[in-house]
């Protein structure tokens, strides 16, 4: 049961409404109206978070009704339901913004897990922090937006642009495909400077090939040095040098960066000749720099050198209620008129994407590809999301306090924290098992029902999905 969520039926059939109460109202907190006026005159006031209607009303119809409340609400989610129905209509309804779309006669069981499906998926919009209006970022001379609507990443944007007026060293921090070239280039671009923007990779260059692709070299300096090279510093003389995964860099290599970053000046390989250079530097890592400079394979001064001004992208897991955001950006820069079916959305929400927004992306550009008609559905996904709870590797690590005190709240943290993971993956495994029959969980986890269920509630697992195959919900 899912009582303390408000849900609106519309729905004008008086015979209908009679047996969406009798099975509905035990199980939810609903209210109903016969049109869609009259909701309209609550919705302020109530502020439901789900809304169930018919298509055809007295008045205003459905879709039109969906469409007032959404243009305000666009989260709210909308169960369309209507006598007359075909595969058109409910893509043009889904790509209106409903969230589901039942042809009558509905059946109970299917509209409950619809419901279910509907309070889960709005459940993970409060459980990230988001601001009001989505926020757009346009990087020049990239065919891409950074698009948020998490707070903590408008903050981080904020943060670099304010960083871009200064020319102190920067230091982006964050997973795997987060996008820290991203906010790199936004950098650059706001920064003002004339000179372009040059990335190196500082792992996808060999250890003795990595000085002269920095500094440069001049011909006959060393074997294959058939003419004079300017390197990269040099080319980003005036604008801006990118090392991204600065804690590859070999630590003759740390020295040699960290006397440019003191005294901007520089030898290329195989010359006496120094060279000035105006240097603006920006650094990324998914390592945890920290722990490489205490184990002596990263300088600490270098690492204070470079960062000056820190910023740390937010993993994709931790700003849920980006990744719809994110696929409509998607779909529109492919221009692919195609719609999502509920169950792929509440996939693509509940996993933890350990590689970030590219990942979300490549998924998405498979899934376009294997779509064989308007609607996304779960066939598509040729990939194995699998939600359980993984750490990326590479992933940055949270740092262990070196204050006792502190250690133990830390401490305390990580324990409840995989606590709740083991117990949630262990119930998640038998109501798989078990094509999510509390019943049958219950029993073979040897515990009563009322006791599962009270941890499903407390987990915020959603048993809906587990029943995606069955033809009738648990009694």
């Amino acid at each position: 049961m899912q009582r303390e969520s408000l849900i609106y039926i519309v729905e004008d059939e008086v015979k209908m409404r009679d047996i969406l109460k009798i099975n509905l109202s035990n199980r939810y907190n609903v209210r109903f109206f016969r049109d869609a006026e009259s909701a309209l005159c609550s919705f302020e006031s109530d502020r439901p978070e789900l809304v169930v209607t018919d298509v055809r009303l007295p008045g205003m119809d459905g879709i039109h009704f969906m469409s007032r409340i959404k243009s305000s609400n666009p989260a709210l989610p909308f169960i369309v339901f209507t006598g007359y129905g075909s595969i058109d209509h409910a893509v043009e309804t889904m790509k209106k913004g409903a969230f589901d779309y039942l042809v009558k006669p509905i059946k109970i069981d299917e509209l409950v897990q619809s419901m279910d499906r509907a309070l889960s998926y709005i459940q993970v919009f409060k459980s990230a922090p988001s601001v009001e209006r989505e926020y757009r970022v346009r990087i020049q001379g990239e065919d891409v937006q950074f698009v948020t609507r998490d707070q903590m990443t408008v903050q981080m944007l904020t943060l670099s642009q304010k960083a871009a007026q200064f020319r102190s060293p920067i230091l982006i921090t964050g997973e795997t495909g987060t996008g820290k070239e991203l906010v790199a280039r936004y950098i650059h671009q706001k920064s003002g400077r004339k000179g372009p923007f040059v990335k190196l990779n500082c792992a996808s260059i060999p250890h003795d090939l990595l000085e002269s692709e920095l500094f440069g070299h001049r011909k006959g300096s060393f074997t294959g040095a058939v003419q004079d090279y300017a390197g990269k510093v040099a080319l980003s003389d005036g604008g801006m040098l990118f090392l991204d995964e600065i804690g590859e860099l070999p630590l003759d290599i740390q020295a040699k960066l960290l006397h440019v970053l003191e005294i901007p000046e520089y030898y290329p390989v195989g010359s006496n000749v120094k060279k000035e250079i105006d240097l603006y530097l920006i650094t990324a890592t998914n390592r945890n720099l920290r722990k490489m400079v205490d184990q002596g394979s990263f300088r600490n001064d270098l690492y204070y050198r470079i960062a000056v001004i820190p910023i740390k992208i937010p993993p994709l897991r931790e700003r849920r209620c980006d990744i719809l955001p994110l696929i409509d950006y998607f779909l529109r820069r492919k221009q692919r008129d195609l719609v999502i079916s509920p169950e792929v959305k509440l996939k693509l929400l509940e996993y933890r994407w350990p590689g970030n927004v590219r990942e979300l992306m490549n998924v998405l550009e498979r899934s376009v590809l294997l779509a064989e008609n308007s609607i996304l559905a779960d066939v598509v996904f040729d990939v194995e999301l699998d939600s359980s709870p993984k750490t990326p590797d590479g992933a940055l690590v949270e740092e262990v306090p070196d204050n006792w005190e502190e250690f133990k709240q830390y401490k305390a943290r990580v324990v409840k924290t995989r606590k709740i993971e083991l117990e949630k993956r262990f119930i998640e495994k038998l109501l798989i098992q078990h094509d999510g029959n509390i019943s049958e969980t219950a029993r073979k986890a040897g515990i009563d029902r009322r006791q599962l269920q009270e941890m499903i509630k407390e987990l915020n697992i959603d048993v809906a999905i587990f029943r995606r195959n069955r033809k009738s919900t648990d009694e």
